[in-house]
């Protein structure tokens, strides 16, 4: 149900949702359950065609849907990424979301990515590059922007102002709307020993339009936001504070590692609703506040300039000493090397963890310690230069041919292929009734090209077969150098492997690169391939196989005349 407004935006009160994820799609689709409203990643469908987007249709259909991302970097001091812009807006163009919201942060300099949420430092500079960029996001959106308090590991010694301050004057002067998430607030204030009340009361409230809960994991000295369990009775208490001052605000809970059962997340949900509506007196609130001194830089690095240092200090690791006692405030039992580090570990760990998934066939060939031991290699040394963190995998191949055997290289670019094409953009297939009446002459004329979501490949070595057998759960030692060849594609939301024979993988090559199969014919004659009665006799076998198993696509078929 869709409640009155409560901002100046005359964006509506939600009620009590939650983020969706792909582990609950079957349980959304099939029981329909009484959630408000849900929240989407939008990175996670920017990139994605084929089932992602078709139950995000659905879900729509039934449940209001908001747009949240993680990727605009709108903090960044380089220009901002008109590629990614351009694909939020078709996305927004097409969910037509209730809102789209981002976080107050940047992402990376220099065309790399950290896939973090970096803080800024908190100056007039950065406000009113910050205040400039969201007017212009707004612009091109063509909607008013909703941005997220970040939670932050570390001061700058250049802020010349508290992030409360920062954010209300961000809000007010570019106008946008704010998304508040308490569990942030919290940690933050934990991890700088601030007091989460003064941070809650400083906030212009008739500009918030939407409020996260989220779990996180407590480390002592410090907080990380992890998103992997329960709301905490303290995130509770300041929810309860803030909901009845200011009832009625969208409020989701967000649960992103080690996802439970749906029964668990919507149990938080209607815990968010109860806690909203409660007329019990107000619990303590938390209040961590230190009187200890707190360093300020005589002047404000440049924008540009500090961004460029933590992204280095980030990249480098323990390679690089950028002296963080200058720049980062100490806080008492953690020190401003330990503030950089929860940065600098969890770029690794992140990206280790994604790109690890992607290859589980090359981890049973090479084992544990050498397999962790070359992603540990590959993140420490090549950056990521993507919004999307998925496609990082992408680089892989390439340096893994400088660290490892042919036959594991191999098996690395056929691991590769099949993630990427996951959520590679598709086309529609050929199918029979499009070449019904299709004479001989016609198809030597015609121009024949591949679905969007295929990769025609060549190995040195029998890795399909050796993948295949690790599917089934079974040992193949078969490693020695014997050309494999392969149409690796999706349909259907299923990712294909199709062995081809070697003329067949040269005419599909010569076929997809835009020669007419007259003319792709010619050329295998011309090698020797087969003589031209064999090759005629197995192109009608060919062809008949490619459309069966939907190699080709339907909108690129073109037939010319010949010259």
């Amino acid at each position: 149900m869709i409640r009155h407004t409560t901002n100046r935006f005359d964006l509506p009160a939600l009620g009590y949702g939650m983020g969706l994820r792909a582990k609950h799609y079957p349980h959304v689709l099939e029981h329909r359950p009484e959630v408000d409203f849900f929240e989407v990643i939008s990175e996670n469908f920017i990139q994605s065609s084929g089932r992602p987007r078709r139950i995000l249709s659905e879900v729509r259909e039934r449940y209001p849907v908001i747009m949240h991302g993680v990727s605009m970097s709108i903090g960044t001091a380089d220009p901002l990424n008109s590629e990614y812009l351009h694909k939020l807006k078709k996305l927004t163009e097409w969910l037509n979301p209730i809102w789209v919201s981002d976080h107050v942060c940047w992402t990376g300099v220099a065309h790399k990515n950290s896939h973090d949420l970096l803080p800024v430092p908190y100056t007039e500079e950065a406000l009113a590059h910050l205040v400039g960029r969201i007017r212009e996001v707004q612009d091109y959106l063509e909607r008013p922007l909703i941005l997220e308090n970040p939670s932050t590991y570390l001061e700058f010694t250049d802020s010349t102002m508290p992030e409360w301050e920062f954010i209300a004057r961000m809000a007010e002067e570019a106008d946008c709307g704010l998304l508040l998430d308490i569990n942030n607030v919290y940690v933050t204030c934990f991890n700088h020993r601030l007091n989460p009340k003064v941070w809650l009361d400083a906030m212009p409230m008739d500009r918030v339009v939407q409020i996260h809960l989220a779990g996180h994991c407590n480390k002592g000295t410090h907080i990380v936001d992890t998103h992997d369990g329960q709301v905490i009775e303290e995130v509770w208490a300041l929810y309860r504070y803030v909901a009845s001052r200011y009832p009625g605000i969208a409020t989701m809970i967000e649960w992103d590692e080690r996802i439970p059962e749906f029964d668990a997340l919507l149990a938080e949900t209607h815990k968010a609703r109860d806690m909203a509506q409660s007329d019990a007196p107000l619990p303590k609130l938390p209040d961590f506040t230190v009187d200890a001194p707190r360093r300020i830089a005589n002047a404000p690095a440049p924008l540009n300039a500090r961004q460029e240092l933590m992204q280095e200090a980030i990249l480098a690791g323990a390679r690089r000493d950028t002296r963080p006692g200058e720049w980062i405030h100490p806080k008492p039992g953690f020190s401003p090397a330990e503030q950089l580090y929860v940065y600098i570990g969890g770029y690794r760990a992140r990206l280790f963890d994604i790109v690890n998934m992607d290859y589980p066939a090359l981890r049973h060939y090479l084992g544990d310690e050498k397999t962790d031991a070359l992603l540990r290699g590959f993140v420490d040394t090549v950056p990521s230069t993507y919004y999307d963190v998925s496609r990082y995998s992408g680089e892989f191949p390439p340096y893994l041919k400088q660290h490892a055997e042919g036959f594991a290289h191999d098996l690395c670019r056929l691991e590769t292929a099949i993630s990427l094409l996951f959520n590679a953009p598709d086309s529609d297939a050929l199918d029979n009734p499009d070449v019904e009446g299709m004479d001989p002459d016609m198809l030597m004329e015609s121009v024949l090209q591949p679905r969007a979501a295929l990769e025609l490949m060549r190995f040195d070595h029998p890795v399909n077969a050796y993948y295949q057998a690790y599917l089934d759960g079974k040992t193949l030692e078969e490693t020695q150098e014997k050309a494999c060849y392969l149409a690796v594609f999706r349909h259907d939301e299923v990712i294909w492997r199709l062995e081809l024979e070697p003329a067949e993988y040269r005419l599909l090559a010569l076929l997809f690169a835009g020669q007419e199969v007259g003319e792709a014919l010619e050329v295998l004659l011309e090698e020797g391939v087969m003589t031209e009665d064999a090759l005629l006799g197995a192109l009608s076998g060919w062809f008949a196989r490619w459309l069966r198993n939907h190699l080709l696509a339907r909108p690129e078929m073109a037939v010319r005349q010949a010259a």
